[in-house]
């Protein structure tokens, strides 16, 4: 099978193509009836997404009859984009989890947990993912904001404003903010005495301003007052790498977070494993805290810089789309083209309906690359750990010693890729990514073998930071607590401040297949 990378050009065809079908998947009761001449645009809008969902939703079979789901009740609506989030809602809350009795895309936020729609109408972007709706850092690597990542730690009551992160090349990185300074006042306002009445107020100055001024206090314990100015910069993935000496192993550790496009992160990923390679690490600490996915192609290119050559050959993962896919039974995929090139450079214009969803056909296997002899594997995770960064983990539970430290991961082991309908980018749940052992059920999240807490107050690659702090201890001794230890920080899970709630850039959450296959 030829194997390529594809980006989507084309528009949904939202006329005669889609509507002079002759009947749906789904009963011969709901023949697609030729479009009347009065048929708005939106109601066209409603019902193709309802009819793409048909093909290509993962879990497609739970979805009613067009008549009875009735697409154009979400067409009433003065807002176009409004209205068709209202009805991906809707489309989310069919394909119950047995677990739970959920839908599988249940969130406690009464959004989608998995799904959704590009907010921003086509602009000619040349990304394969455009915009994240007001996503102001993108898999590109390109931030618009104050680049601040944030921790409320305490109670609703009394409670600190800490960074956890500050983006490279942001305002707030050359400002010379950085992770553990407190941020105590903003734009002249005092925040900490009550979280239920600042929250929103907080979250707008923070990431919904266009300038702010905040004052607080470093971690070295210096005041400061800084003028924040909402800029275009460039960010980096590996936002910190170490390795760590013990007798004679040796430990890398990095931070990582995002897996976005190759093109952007692939140089900075290279020199982090060459420097692992020279000084002959062993073990991996791998930082996915604050990652919450991304491109799936990254995952693959960063677990063959791990895979031990042992594993060449053997399965690193597939994907699984929905029997309709598997067995070629789309009926309206066909309407969305693609541009690619063939073996020899050609363009090539094919459309999605001839591209090969089977298992065998997306079963990807190890080609390590990176001359390294990894034993074993520490991950460090947060609520904020999804999709291709799960993936990742997943990769390597058949082959490796894997170990999960601090909070439960996000649970996302679906992905997908856009289809492009009326000019907005839809991200229908369409695929599970499997491991060799085909495991994958992690809807909830995964669980951690040590709980830990971020802690802020402490450098990522400070192995006096709690979580890196277990992670080592556990390589070293086989404990992820070492009282004897001569880094054992005085502050445990037991003692550290509650996190309230985690506040950042609106960010990409996902897991996404830039690579379709041509038969």
């Amino acid at each position: 099978m030829h194997k390529v990378a594809v980006k989507t050009s084309t528009l949904l065809l939202l006329t005669a193509l889609l509507f002079s079908c002759s009947k749906k998947n789904v009963t011969d009761d709901d023949a697609v009836k030729e479009p009347d001449i009065k048929t708005t645009r939106i109601e066209r809008l409603t019902d193709s997404l309802f009819y793409y969902a048909t093909d290509a939703y993962l879990w497609n079979t739970d979805l009613p009859t067009y008549t009875v789901f009735n697409p154009r009740q979400y067409s009433k609506g003065t807002d176009e984009y409004e209205n068709l989030n209202a009805e991906l809602f809707a489309i989310t809350r069919y394909g119950i989890n047995p677990k739970t009795t959920l839908p599988y895309e249940y969130s406690s936020d009464n959004e989608t947990k998995y799904s959704y729609i590009d907010k921003e109408s086509y602009n000619g972007s040349t990304a394969f993912i455009r915009k994240n709706e007001s996503a102001s850092l993108d898999l590109e690597g390109n931030g618009n904001d104050f680049g601040l990542k944030v921790g409320l730690y305490g109670t609703n009551t009394d409670y600190d404003i800490k960074i956890q992160l500050t983006y490279t090349g942001s305002p707030a990185a050359i400002a010379g903010l950085d992770r553990g300074d407190v941020i105590t006042h903003i734009d002249g306002i005092k925040y900490g005495s009550n979280f239920n009445s600042e929250i929103a107020r907080l979250n707008t100055a923070l990431f919904d301003s266009e300038s702010t001024t905040i004052k607080g206090v470093k971690l070295d314990g210096k005041s400061f007052e800084i003028e924040l100015k909402k800029t275009r910069y460039k960010t980096k993935s590996v936002v910190k790498d170490s390795v760590y000496t013990h007798g004679a192993n040796k430990i890398g550790y990095f931070a990582f977070t995002s897996f976005s496009s190759l093109e952007h992160t692939q140089a900075d990923l290279i020199n982090t494993f060459n420097k692992f390679q020279t000084a002959g690490v062993t073990d991996l600490i791998i930082d996915l805290r604050y990652n919450g996915g991304g491109y799936i192609n990254t995952a693959q290119f960063i677990a063959n810089k791990i895979a031990p050559a042992s594993l060449n050959g053997k399965v690193m993962f597939s994907e699984h789309y929905n029997s309709t896919m598997q067995n070629n039974k789309t009926q309206y995929l066909k309407n969305l083209t693609y541009e690619t090139t063939d073996r020899m450079g050609n363009p090539i214009t094919s459309n999605y309906g001839n591209i090969d969803y089977s298992v065998s056909g997306n079963t990807f296997k190890f080609v390590p690359n990176g001359n390294l002899n990894i034993k074993s594997i520490v991950f460090i995770v947060t609520d904020n750990t999804a999709s291709a960064s799960e993936l990742l983990i997943n990769i390597f539970k058949p082959y490796l010693p894997v170990k999960l430290i601090g909070e439960k991961t996000y649970g996302k082991p679906v992905g997908f890729f856009p289809l492009t309908i009326g000019g907005y980018d839809v991200y229908l749940s369409m695929f599970t990514s499997k491991n060799s052992n085909n495991e994958s059920d992690y809807f909830d999240g995964m669980s951690v073998d040590k709980t830990s807490r971020d802690d802020p107050d402490y450098a990522l690659g400070n192995l006096k930071e709690q979580s890196l702090q277990a992670a080592y201890n556990y390589l070293t001794t086989g404990s992820y607590l070492n009282s004897s230890s001569a880094i054992s920080s005085t502050r445990t899970s037991t003692n550290q401040i509650k996190k309230l709630k985690d506040l950042s850039p609106n960010q990409f959450k996902g897991m996404v297949e830039n690579r379709l296959k041509t038969k």
